[in-house]
């Protein structure tokens, strides 16, 4: 996951020009022509509707379907998300393929390989507002495998 750029700052505004866009909501923030006052832990606000949502299941996943899934997500609501990772059990995969997301950005890849006597899961967490869980437990259990 290494050197990909998933996390470099350039590509993140180049598809999201607000991201460092100034919050107008900010009380502590100055609108004047230079915005560079020194800020403290108490120079935020706490957003009372981000919250997590974290989903396991220990059948195995429809590479095709949980990709499908995740792309989609994130391409509708991935102004809610801001940051989701995850291990997925693969059916027929001897790797664990590991994702990570910050908003719309959605990179994985195979990872280590599964110890032979190792349980086998899948695990997502997805950090975000307005997360709704009955709906994303419904959309990743229609991603496992068929038997």
């Amino acid at each position: 996951m290494l050197g990909r750029g998933g996390f470099d700052l350039e590509r993140i505004v180049a598809l999201e020009r607000d991201f460092l866009a100034p919050n107008p909501s900010d009380p502590g923030h100055s609108h004047g022509e230079h915005c560079d006052h020194a800020r403290d832990a108490t120079d935020h606000l706490h957003d009372s509707e981000i919250g997590s949502v974290a989903l396991m299941s220990r059948i195995p996943m429809d590479r095709d379907k949980i990709t499908r899934w995740l792309t989609e997500l994130l391409a509708t609501h991935g102004q809610d998300i801001l940051r989701a990772k995850g291990i997925i059990d693969v059916k027929g995969e001897d790797r664990r393929l590991v994702f990570q997301a910050v908003h719309m950005l959605l990179e994985g890849d195979l990872q280590q390989a599964w110890r032979p006597n190792e349980p086998r899961y899948s695990r997502l967490v997805f950090i975000g507002r307005n997360l709704d869980r009955a709906a994303l437990q419904a959309a990743f259990a229609g991603c496992t495998a068929s038997a």
